[in-house]
């Protein structure tokens, strides 16, 4: 048997007015989430412990959790230890809540007019990130707007792409 979760007695919500277009599985995970966090927004668990509770394969639940961290809604702590942003979270008092959302900086605020542009930037930055990775990079790009406008690097995802293609000769 499920432990039961901790008793939440205040929140405000507000910050879902601004929620950006994520993909499904993020919300789902947030919906775990926000029904289980412990007083303060912080949630204990692993991705394996997600996937189990919603009944889906780890990685969708990796990427749901993915997209809630890009959106601020989640922030990673340590390996295990995740915090909900206190514009979603709940607490044990009002004075509690709100002093959570007064401490926060503004970077991390939910209600701001160009969230959506900011969650689109950072799930940007993380596929050129992944992408560098994939082609061996250690060097990440900092800006992605630059990256874009400098042409990045499609000429080496085409010279790779190409490479793949090749058939390989037979000895």
């Amino acid at each position: 048997m499920d432990p039961e979760p901790p008793e939440l007695t205040y929140g405000t919500y507000n910050g879902f007015a601004y929620m950006p277009a994520m993909p499904g599985i993020a919300y789902r995970v947030l919906f775990q989430l926000l029904g289980t966090q412990e007083p303060g927004g912080r949630w204990l668990g692993t991705e394996e412990d997600l996937a189990q509770a919603l009944r889906v394969h780890r990685s969708l639940a990796g990427r749901g959790l993915q997209a809630l961290i890009h959106a601020r809604f989640v922030e990673r702590q340590t390996k295990g230890v995740y915090l909900l942003n206190p514009m979603i979270s709940g607490g044990r008092t009002v004075a509690e809540h709100l002093e959570g959302i007064g401490d926060l900086e503004d970077e991390s605020r939910l209600d701001v007019d160009d969230y959506q542009e900011r969650y689109d930037e950072a799930v940007e930055l993380a596929e050129l990130e992944k992408k560098a990775k994939r082609l061996g990079r250690t060097k990440t790009p900092s800006d992605p707007a630059a990256e874009k406008a400098s042409g990045g690097d499609s000429a080496d995802v085409l010279q790779l792409s190409a490479a793949r293609r090749r058939t390989r000769r037979k000895s």
